[in-house]
């Protein structure tokens, strides 16, 4: 069976800090939205919250190279493993989390996992606690994970703003309960603003590994929009 996991050095952005942190990451990259599902003829979606918060257009997984035909075929392939036989798709991944685990400790490395990297299924909160050293991390427009993340202290997660869950982000700024990204209309080398709704806005272009993020939550993490997200319309992507 072909691997689920992509090696963080593959990704221009993931590999950002990689080797200078000693890291050793791996992520995982579904079919985002309901575009895994209709394309096999199935129902359901790995992005529960993405039609109300209307970032299928603007998303992730349609920039770079999401757009390749060939990592579409592989996003397809584990997106269709996962739906048809999901205790199949869970046994693959626990295999490849314990041989990240053991590259990272030859290493004398701190193993890392984002298995959400174009989906919403909160995966980790089933491994975090089986895999206690690996250190995990999420963005999600679920708010009930931005709570139970809590229980983990291997698991950190980033709340998402989208178009649909604008009060919900602040509130949870408010609460100084976690960061929220947000996506600006600003591109690449352009400053992004110092503030959003009266929080300080940091990089989260500068490195993906949000759990590096001050441990001191209530910021929102700045994102430059990508790609075709540039000219979104939605509400996804912050003016």
């Amino acid at each position: 069976m072909a691997n689920l996991l992509t090696p963080m050095g593959s990704n221009p952005k993931t590999r950002k800090r990689l080797d200078t942190c000693s890291f050793e990451g791996a992520i995982l990259h579904l079919l985002a939205a309901s575009e895994g599902p209709s394309a096999l003829g199935l129902p359901g979606t790995v992005c529960p919250a993405a039609r109300i918060n209307r970032c299928e257009t603007a998303c992730l997984v349609w920039q770079g190279r999401g757009r390749m035909n060939s990592v579409y075929k592989g996003r397809l392939r584990k997106t269709s493993l996962f739906l048809e036989n999901p205790a199949a798709f869970l046994d693959q991944l626990r295999k490849e989390l314990r041989n990240l685990r053991n590259r990272a400790r030859r290493k004398n490395y701190t193993a890392i996992a984002r298995l959400d990297g174009t989906s919403d299924l909160g995966l980790a909160e089933r491994f975090a606690p089986e895999f206690l050293r690996i250190q995990f991390y999420d963005y999600t427009k679920v708010v009930q994970r931005v709570y139970r993340a809590r229980k983990h202290h291997n698991w950190h997660v980033t709340f998402s703003r989208g178009a649909g869950n604008e009060q919900t982000a602040l509130q949870l700024l408010h609460e100084r309960a976690c960061n929220v990204a947000a996506v600006f209309r600003v591109r690449k080398g352009e400053p992004l603003p110092k503030e959003w709704q009266g929080f300080p806005v940091i990089d989260g272009d500068i490195h993906d590994f949000r759990f590096l993020d001050s441990p001191r939550a209530g910021a929102v993490v700045g994102l430059r929009a990508k790609g075709s997200a540039y000219r979104d319309t939605s509400g996804f992507v912050v003016d």
